[in-house]
């Protein structure tokens, strides 16, 4: 991907955000508009290339924001690192630089470009084109999931913004309607779309990557059932003999995958080719330091480790799982946990100590989805189903990984004592992925967890503000009421 860089700039157009508009810039930023660019197969794999880049940007800081520092995973490291302590204390205000939705929106937009343009392209292999326009479906349904989950009610976007005008600036649409009017309608024409055979990457969306998304949006929306069987469908698709998303037993090769599996990887340029051992991952995304430079690379060593710059250490209450009887000898905690500096450091993806200076070299992959995550949502859901003894089985293998027994259905006397002890495992296991506040938020234990920690109570705590220059920008849009009118 890094050869063609150069050419993926002019990509969005009129959609990069400088100057006056911090949302959607009147600026031109390349020579090549987009109606001279999605001309050519080359185009429409740059362009999908670019909602990668873009998306990679967004959650470069904003996976831990969103997805993990307003939860119980973590608790403020070094006093110099203030913006992640007022994520984690719940003392946000709207000029926080993670309530800002702009690099989200200019990824909805790219996805919007490619969606509008690549059907027009003529290309040699029309199933390749299907699966760009599938990825780009994809790509703007997990945009938008990513929206609703952090604001609540968002601006939709279904057209590409490529011209400035007044008429850019939409109000926000209800998150129950995009759910249903956009998320779930572009992930089934992505199911449609993606190339089954002969999209094998796990650094883009394949067809297991659309069903990740999907069973998660089904969990958020309480369908039970339809998450169980889309999840069922992950386990279907096969490279020869082997399934391509499985899950991993091995310890030992487990550790590796998130500690070596990313080194010298190369880009997705042959999606076709599958360059990894483990099946556990089902989309990731790749900071490559050949690809992306000193200004792209992952804050996961930074913002971790350290005790200098240390934005956040594992709190105490998570350690503290570890202390109960059915969690002792979890191999897990040694692994993912180090005391170092005063602090539990996360060390979930360092092999072993690592110099402050080399950290911003490190390959590193955020995991979106993987196999484990994936499984520990079907238990939840087969034990809203009544399934107690399935759901029990997806979080034995999950265990006896981690040297732990299970126990039995007779054990758990409701079906909350079940769901509590499955997002318990899932707390575990999914430390520094980004999953853990939308746990909470989506089973509606935030104020239970919470409220002792940060002291969050009150309904409308649970989302970020809106930065305040979008409500400068656009005088359609209103505060999140908990952070006031404006």
């Amino acid at each position: 991907m890094k050869n063609i860089k150069y050419i993926i700039i002019g990509l969005l157009g009129l959609s990069i955000t400088t100057g006056c508009s911090d949302f959607l810039d009147e600026e031109t930023v390349s020579e090549v508009p987009a109606e001279k660019m999605w001309k050519t197969a080359r185009d429409a794999k740059a362009g999908v290339n670019e909602i990668y880049g873009l998306l990679r940007q967004t959650l470069r800081e904003n996976y831990f924001y969103w997805g993990e520092f307003r939860s119980d995973n973590f608790a403020p490291g070094a006093p110099v690192m203030v913006n992640q302590a007022r994520a984690m204390n719940n003392l946000m205000s709207t000029d926080e630089k993670c309530a800002k939705w702009t690099n989200l929106y200019k990824m909805i937009n790219q996805a919007n470009l490619a969606i509008k343009y690549i059907p027009e392209i003529s290309m040699p292999n029309v199933s390749d084109r299907n699966d760009y326009l599938g990825q780009a479906y994809a790509l703007r349904a997990l945009g938008y999931f990513y929206a609703i989950r952090v604001w609540g009610d968002v601006p939709v976007y279904t057209e590409p913004v490529e011209v400035f005008n007044d008429k850019i600036y939409h109000a926000r649409s209800p998150k129950d309607s995009i759910i249903t009017h956009v998320i779930i309608p572009d992930l089934k024409r992505a199911e449609q779309l993606i190339n089954r055979t002969g999209n094998r990457e796990r650094k883009r969306i394949s067809i297991c990557g659309v069903w990740a998304i999907m069973a998660d949006v089904y969990m958020w929306n309480e369908q039970y059932s339809l998450a169980d069987q889309t999840i069922d469908k992950i386990s279907s698709i096969s490279t020869g003999r082997e399934r391509f998303i499985d899950f991993e037993p091995s310890l030992e090769t487990y550790r590796r995958m998130f500690t070596e599996e990313l080194n010298n990887k190369p880009s997705d340029n042959t999606p076709e080719n599958d360059e990894y051992q483990t099946k556990e991952f089902i989309f990731v995304l790749h900071y490559d330091m050949d690809e992306v430079g000193t200004n792209g690379y992952s804050y996961m060593y930074q913002w971790f480790t350290g005790s200098g710059n240390r934005a956040a250490v594992v709190a105490d209450k998570y350690m503290d799982i570890f202390n109960q009887p059915d969690m002792n000898g979890d191999l897990r905690k040694d692994m993912f946990v180090k005391s170092y500096q005063g602090g539990n450091e996360l060390r979930k993806y360092i092999a072993g100590d690592i110099s402050t200076s080399l950290n911003k070299t490190c390959e590193i992959a955020y995991p979106i989805y993987r196999y484990t995550d994936i499984m520990l949502l079907q238990a939840e859901a087969k034990a809203r189903l009544g399934k107690w003894e399935e759901a029990l089985d997806l979080v034995t293998k999950v265990r006896t990984r981690a040297g732990l027994q299970t126990p039995t259905a007779v054990e758990f006397g409701t079906e909350e004592e079940l769901v509590d002890f499955i997002l318990r495992e899932r707390q575990v296991e999914l430390i520094g992925e980004g999953r853990r506040w939308f746990d909470l938020l989506r089973t509606k234990k935030w104020k239970e967890v919470m409220e002792p920690i940060n002291g969050m109570n009150t309904d409308g705590n649970e989302l970020f503000p809106i930065h305040y220059s979008h409500l400068i920008e656009n005088n359609k849009l209103y505060q999140n009421t908990y952070y006031g009118d404006k």
